[in-house]
């Protein structure tokens, strides 16, 4: 494949996985959801979220009051062919709970967490860039004090 072509198909998984945690942070979780392969797992929380509907289910339960950033950085794409892609990168996270959503800014306090992620990435039918599995590991974590 040339230069201009592999650096379009780099382009587009980029940004398939920055619309993913967009997407999380606007509480749009059906795009969240569409962004995964039927077989994806996303490794969230502890658990493995199989699909679309797994995905759709979990974040369901996902706290209505609660507003969250995460940040992609240092994200490095692999392309394997024109189809297949890992991909790597920090995920820095910011997020506040309250009891119902809010209607303006909530306060900013210290991260969350910065977490290691790696994706496994294919093109779907259509050639969006889809989720065929992703996990994350924390480096830093407010809980860890």
């Amino acid at each position: 494949m040339d230069e201009v072509r592999k650096a379009a198909l780099i382009t587009l998984c980029s940004q398939a996985i920055t619309r993913f945690w967009a997407a999380l942070d606007a509480s749009d979780y059906e795009t969240v959801a569409k962004s995964m392969a039927p077989e994806g797992v996303w490794h969230r929380q502890g658990k493995a979220l199989q699909g679309p509907d797994g995905v759709r289910a979990a974040l369901a339960e996902r706290p209505t009051g609660r507003v969250t950033a995460h940040m992609v950085q240092n994200l490095v794409v692999d392309l394997a062919d024109e189809n297949t892609a890992t991909a790597r990168y920090f995920s820095l996270v910011y997020r506040h709970d309250a009891e119902r959503a809010p209607e303006g800014p909530v306060p900013l306090r210290d991260a969350l967490s910065i977490s290691a992620v790696s994706d496994r990435l294919r093109r779907g039918p259509d050639g969006a860039w889809l989720v065929v599995e992703r996990r994350s590991r924390p480096v830093f974590s407010a809980a860890a004090g």
